[in-house]
């Protein structure tokens, strides 16, 4: 399976073959701290392509970015007879954001990464009878759930009419995915550590609707001394390839 990008050139991406694991015997982990967005959106791109030649292959990406801002194709709409009160993004105030703004495929409004995000986009293919979307969305956020509880943080759900997960009132981590040709990209961002200046620069922004301190981190809720987002990304896929299969 290690040949799967055989075929393209990994340092176009900034990547080599030491940022790419086998998680097991159909899944490939490709993992990048701080990996510049614009070349990751662009890998999802060409993985997308080659899973077209080996459908049972599922690619999980694993990273961080620099602080940049990312819109989706709109904010999540109400179901028949709810309220979301959320406020739309402002596009004229593009230009006077402190950090780069990028205009993307996937659901979802304005959101937000910066390096102390744990961020996981499966690129895979989408079967009914194995894994469907809404079980590809909820088996992230469950084993962040529970690899999180074995931390020592409890309280965590994902059962909010606003999608993502929630400490409470607060939320923890973001999902905004796209599909083409039964294909995902995309996928979801939990805040690990916090970031003061990405912090200050919610503020004039609503991402996702929301007032920026609905947001909060995994920092802010656990001493994590002697942790790093590295420690917790390698349990949180060896949980993942079993809950996938």
């Amino acid at each position: 399976m290690l040949d799967f990008f055989s075929s393209i050139h990994l340092n176009d991406f900034q990547l080599d073959s030491s940022n790419i694991t086998q998680l097991d015997e159909r899944t490939l982990v490709v993992k990048k701290w701080n990996w510049d967005y614009s070349l990751a959106h662009q890998f999802q791109r060409k993985t997308m392509e080659l899973l077209d030649l080996a459908p049972q292959t599922r690619i999980i990406i694993c990273c961080s970015h620099p602080r940049t801002f990312t819109h989706g194709r709109g904010l999540q709409k109400p179901r028949k007879g709810e309220s979301l009160d959320l406020r739309e993004f402002d596009p004229q105030i593009i230009s006077s954001l402190p950090f780069p703004f990028h205009q993307i495929e996937r659901g979802g409004g304005l959101t937000f990464h910066h390096p102390g995000q744990l961020i996981i986009y499966p690129i895979l293919k989408l079967n009914p009878k194995t894994l469907s979307l809404s079980k590809m969305i909820n088996s992230l956020f469950d084993v962040a759930i529970e690899e999180l509880r074995d931390w020592g943080l409890e309280g965590l759900s994902h059962e909010n009419k606003l999608l993502g997960l929630w400490y409470g009132e607060k939320k923890l981590a973001s999902m905004g995915v796209a599909i083409e040709k039964l294909t995902t990209f995309h996928g979801m961002a939990l805040n690990f550590y916090q970031d003061p200046e990405m912090k200050s620069a919610l503020m004039k922004v609503n991402p996702c609707g929301l007032e920026a301190n609905t947001y909060i981190s995994v920092e802010e809720i656990l001493n994590l001394r002697d942790k790093s987002l590295n420690d917790f990304s390698v349990l949180y896929l060896r949980r993942l390839a079993h809950a996938w299969k």
